[in-house]
């Protein structure tokens, strides 16, 4: 596959994120793929590891906090090899009425046509405060 190949598939993952259409998020990851918060379990609750599995099931308990939907937007795209990095931008309107503005960095490791492993860097104490953990 072409790094140009590995861009599209991590950017649909991104956008994907954005929907409630957890089917388009699933066909772009991995069977065994992995997928890493990478925050400081001291001061944000959702970190560490998550496989396929758990981490759909993570987007669908995110997807009920925002009734309206999480508008998302690629912001940058980088890769080399295998490695495909993004950054990105999100608002939405929380269950609790807090908005949610947040930046990510995404790290994707692309392994047959799919999304492998990923390691999501957010502002975890915007993150906090408007999620009021």
């Amino acid at each position: 596959m072409s790094v140009e190949s590995h861009k599209k598939i991590a950017r649909a993952l991104v956008e994907s994120l954005g929907s409630d259409r957890s089917d388009a998020v699933s066909s772009l990851l991995h069977e065994e793929a992995l997928w890493s918060v990478m925050a400081n379990p001291a001061s944000f609750p959702v970190t560490g590891d998550m496989n396929k599995t758990q981490f759909l099931e993570h987007m669908h308990r995110f997807r009920q906090a925002v009734p309206n939907g999480l508008q998302i937007a690629v912001t940058g795209v980088t890769a080399e090899g295998n490695r495909v990095a993004i950054e990105a931008e999100s608002s939405a309107t929380l269950m609790n009425g807090n908005v949610m503005t947040q930046v990510y960095h995404f790290l994707f490791e692309i392994r047959g046509e799919k999304v492998y492993r990923a390691r999501e860097y957010i502002d975890t104490a915007h993150g906090a405060a408007v999620l009021e953990y």
